[in-house]
């Protein structure tokens, strides 16, 4: 949805902090948590619908799939590699849980937002790796959810992951 007009709010200082809080925890910014909140909200209340609000906020049109992948997380050496399940895709990003225990939590807690997420095409076989960053982490029941965005793909694994999404 385009954004075309600003709208100033004044706040308790509490609130505010315990926007921060909640921003950092899901790796968004403050203006990006009160849009999130705002458009659920009107959602949720019937005042917009999600047609209205394109309520896949997307740049790209993702795929709902379970595919196995590993992440590896550069922090020193040696890398460290952890199992994992993409469950949704798109050319810009990825959404990947990751089994309930899993150590992930503590590299993401460590502010180690970047990693490198390795898969294999399904119809394929083809491996394909890709420089993530972590823009949002949540636990759900023990799991933890991270949503990346692809930094800077390489152009030969992006044209195999364009085909694959057609």
């Amino acid at each position: 949805m385009k954004k075309d007009i600003v709208y100033s709010i004044r706040m308790s200082l509490v609130v505010r902090e315990a926007l921060k809080r909640a921003a950092k925890k899901e790796r968004r910014t403050v203006a990006s948590l009160l849009d999130k909140i705002i458009l659920d909200y009107l959602e949720e209340q019937r005042y917009l619908l999600p047609h209205e609000t394109g309520s896949d906020r997307r740049g790209f049109q993702r795929r709902k799939i379970t595919l196995p992948a590993s992440t590896v997380v550069v922090d020193g050496d040696p890398s460290e590699i952890f199992p994992c399940v993409i469950t949704d895709i798109a050319m810009g990003g990825v959404f990947v849980t990751y089994p309930k225990g899993s150590r992930i939590k503590e590299v993401f807690m460590r502010d180690l937002d970047r990693f490198f997420l390795s898969f294999k095409l399904p119809q394929t076989g083809e491996e394909l790796r890709f420089d993530c960053d972590a823009r949002r982490m949540v636990e759900v029941d023990g799991e933890i959810q991270v949503g990346a965005i692809l930094n800077e793909p390489d152009e030969q694994d992006l044209g195999k992951l364009k085909s694959y999404l057609i």
